[in-house]
């Protein structure tokens, strides 16, 4: 007699589902109105968070069988789907055939990512950019330098998009984080831009996302100075 749904799921897969609805929800508050942006934004930022600690949660303690095929499905939906509605949202007015493209340009690349880590593994670090971090550089810049009437911001966020979309395919080894002291730094961050987003500090947040966006950009250029 095979195992119930309820019996095979596990601690960390419950926040790997947490991870899978704040994307949902991301998605739901674009469809509503792109004026939703920063509060869409905000719940992928949560969504980051709850994907790094699905991990610390299965490295603790026993981990499922559903773990990493639950993982994928909630990535592609919080780190793909959820940024390629965004974008589209507030860009389509302006650029609706390029956000259609490099929307589906990122989102078949970071399904392609993540199904290339399940079926090749790597022994260290990761083969091409990671999805999660793709998602975040986007959300971050949309956060740090969101200007509606600003087609240079519109050109820069498409170009961004389709880098990471390329980087994701690609065959460059970028280091898997280890450094406890960098990973706290990134997840304080991160939950002072909730924050200040929660007690509508703008100026503040403006700061502090920038601040993130630059600390992605050196990940980014990471496997330069790891050689």
């Amino acid at each position: 007699m095979s195992e119930t749904i309820f019996r095979l799921i596990k601690l960390p897969d419950l926040v790997t589902l947490i991870n899978a609805l704040l994307g949902f929800s991301a998605i739901l508050m674009m469809i509503r109105s792109p004026s939703n942006v920063n509060h869409a934004s905000i719940l992928i930022l949560l969504a980051v968070v709850a994907d790094g600690m699905d991990g610390l949660v299965a490295r603790s303690m026993e981990s499922g069988k559903l773990g990493e095929s639950l993982d994928s499905l909630a990535d592609v939906i919080s780190f793909g789907v959820a940024p390629c509605v965004m974008v589209y949202a507030i860009l389509a007015p302006q650029f609706h055939y390029f956000a259609c493209f490099v929307g589906g340009a990122f989102l078949a690349c970071g399904i392609l990512r993540l199904a290339r880590f399940s079926a090749v593994p790597v022994k260290k670090g990761f083969m091409g950019f990671p999805i999660t971090t793709s998602g975040l550089v986007i959300v971050l810049y949309i956060l740090a330098f969101y200007d509606e009437s600003s087609p240079f911001f519109s050109i820069i966020l498409l170009g961004i998009m389709f880098v990471m979309a390329m980087m994701m395919i690609s065959n460059i080894p970028y280091p898997k984080i280890r450094d406890i002291r960098i990973i706290v730094l990134v997840a304080f961050l991160i939950m002072v831009i909730v924050l200040l987003f929660y007690l509508d500090y703008q100026a503040g947040l403006d700061i502090v996302a920038k601040a993130c966006f630059l600390l992605m950009g050196l990940y980014v250029f990471s496997p330069i100075y790891h050689r």
